[in-house]
């Protein structure tokens, strides 16, 4: 009698299905997100949040709902390169929540001419829609 031993290659359950890793891509587009930022291209990490009215956001000053009056009020406070600063962050949790959403915890600053002029803690909720990761809501406190 013959064994006939196949030997398959391991992998893990969402590449098997050829879905990417939503966690890696998600951080990959926070990274980009900040880099924008720090060109001083407000257009261009603005493109990173859910362009809808019904993406949320809650800071010290409440709860806005839509992307346009976060725009309006990103291109209010943050008037240049010059206003916008550098922004950096430190991870503290990321998970996801289902194949279409990422939920994303860190730690931020702004610092300006060496000075910290805002920071916090951030927590993001990452939905994959039209094939892109974009942030649809947010409490930055």
């Amino acid at each position: 009698m013959v064994a006939l031993v196949v030997f398959l290659p391991v992998l893990h359950p969402a590449k098997a299905q050829g879905l990417p890793d939503a966690m890696v891509e998600v951080k990959a587009a926070l990274n980009a997100q900040v880099a924008a930022w720090n060109a001083g291209d407000l257009e261009t990490a603005m493109t990173y949040y859910w362009n809808s009215p019904k993406m949320l956001w809650i800071s010290r000053g409440g709860v806005q709902k839509g992307y346009q009056p976060v725009l309006d009020g990103y291109r209010t406070d943050f008037t240049g390169k010059s206003k916008m600063g550098i922004y950096s962050y430190d991870p503290l949790h990321i998970e996801r929540l289902s194949k279409t959403s990422v939920f994303y915890v860190f730690r931020w600053k702004i610092e300006l001419d060496g000075k910290r002029t805002m920071g916090g803690i951030s927590s993001q909720v990452w939905r994959r829609i039209n094939k892109k990761w974009v942030i649809a809501a947010e409490h930055a406190s």
